[in-house]
């Protein structure tokens, strides 16, 4: 059996170490979709995963992609950062959202509270990072179906 020695062996040694940052960048990581149901609370949840440099997170942000209109844009829910702390903007959602560290947290959730909703976790050096997660809301949790014993006479 041939080992791999010599100047491919250095070859493979340099492809992993230049490679192995790309697979372990920085990232934000969110659920793709989560359901909630009407009068329950939900916790959207945002996470920054380090990469090989550490970096310091300076703000995050959420932020709801309005479908209403021509334009897609993102409307700020809430906003924490580092040197001013939390701020909560003007919308139908500004009494029901709190942070939970980097996630989302809405209370009493309501049918038109259904859509994207993208975290931004700015940092520095490296810059902003952005996940979105999309809102499905359902009715009540259906409830067990009754069982009624037949009438005898």
């Amino acid at each position: 059996m041939k080992t791999c020695n010599g100047p491919s062996r250095l070859l493979v040694q340099l492809m992993c170490i230049t490679f192995l940052p790309v697979f372990v960048a920085q990232r934000v990581e969110v659920s793709p979709e989560v359901t909630g149901y009407v009068g329950d609370d939900v916790t959207l949840h945002c996470q920054l995963i380090q990469g090989p440099t550490h970096t310091n997170i300076t703000q995050v942000q959420w932020a709801l992609q309005d479908e209403e209109g021509t334009g897609k844009k993102k409307v700020t829910l809430i906003v924490f950062n580092t040197m001013f702390g939390v701020n909560i903007s003007e919308s139908p959602l500004k009494e029901r959202v709190a942070f939970d560290k980097h996630s989302l947290v809405i209370n009493a959730l309501e049918m038109k509270d259904a859509g994207s909703y993208t975290c931004i976790i700015s940092t520095f050096p490296s810059g902003a990072f952005e996940g979105t997660t999309k809102l499905v809301v359902e009715d009540m949790i259906p409830a067990l179906l009754e069982f009624k014993l037949p009438l005898t006479s």
